[in-house]
């Protein structure tokens, strides 16, 4: 008698599935090494003497927690790799949406955590940003630099899961996730005045230059923030944080969940969100393009 071919499973049943792998998740010890990493990295950011080592360090500092998310991501999908009898009573599809949906309480982690930096920021006052004569003291990060760490942890859950499906091995997609994210984390590497508006960590501030080496800073608006000539550069720069630019990035990284989540979940819908989250991050990049300073 032939096996009855696996039927698509209602939404409670995914439902089902998504908070069981939600919990696999929480459990997963990657996540919270990461996490333990990232507040060393933020630490260490924040005893640099550079001007704006704490604004800049502080969202780079989230590279490690990306990373123990793609693994837990890793560990999840990757049971999708021990085939299932025919009759299995949830297709393929079905499974993989709920792990991607499970992903959500490690989105959620990071959620809470962005959320505690910033009010303890909040409380203490803000960091410090510029050199003088243009400097403050109470430099805070705007919703739509605090909304990229939570987005990427998406990208990082659909980048676990289309990594393991891709290369059919936990152990090969976890060296080549590693050797990602770390690349990601060495953020000053993809700050250029392209890159960086397809890069998957955008930090800010953006230096615009305004001065020779020779200029007097004070003739310069009172409300600038600036950057004086040192071992980086020759001219005084202003500093500038636009949130206009991190929202359009954030849209941006929309786009990249849409068309990653799309790949790892398949299905007959797949081309319809795949060519939804391709316009969605085009948008994001053109209007970074016109919105930057």
């Amino acid at each position: 008698m032939r096996p009855t071919p696996p039927r698509d499973a209602g939404p409670s049943s995914v439902r089902v599935l998504a908070g069981l792998e939600a919990r696999r998740m929480l459990r997963h010890p990657a996540p919270w090494c990461g996490l333990a990493l990232a507040v060393v990295a933020a630490w260490d950011a924040s005893q640099a003497e550079w001007s704006g080592a704490s604004y800049t360090g502080l969202a780079a500092s989230v590279g490690p927690l990306l990373l123990g998310i793609s693994l837990a991501a890793v560990a999840s999908s990757g049971r999708g790799l021990v085939p299932l009898a025919e009759d299995a009573p949830v297709a393929e599809t079905q499974r993989s949406a709920a792990r991607l949906l499970g992903g959500l309480a490690l989105v959620g982690l990071v959620a809470v955590v962005v959320a505690a930096v910033a009010t303890g920021l909040r409380l203490a006052g803000g960091v410090d940003l510029g050199d003088e004569p243009g400097r403050t003291l109470h430099a805070h990060h705007t919703l739509p630099e605090l909304l990229q760490p939570v987005l990427l942890a998406a990208v990082a859950v659909c980048l676990g899961a289309l990594a393991v499906r891709v290369l059919r091995h936990r152990l090969a997609a976890s060296l080549v996730l590693a050797l990602g994210w770390f690349l990601v984390w060495v953020y000053w590497l993809w700050q250029g005045p392209v890159v960086r508006y397809v890069a998957l960590l955008q930090v800010q501030p953006v230096s615009v230059e305004v001065g020779p080496l020779q200029a007097d800073p004070t003739t310069f608006p009172a409300d600038w923030l600036l950057t004086g000539p040192g071992e980086h550069q020759d001219h005084w720069a202003r500093v500038v944080v636009s949130p206009e630019l991190a929202a359009w990035h954030d849209v941006y990284l929309l786009g990249l969940v849409a068309v990653l989540a799309a790949l790892v979940v398949g299905g007959r819908s797949r081309r319809w969100w795949v060519a939804g989250g391709l316009v969605l991050a085009s948008l994001g990049v053109a209007a970074q393009v016109v919105v930057a300073p």
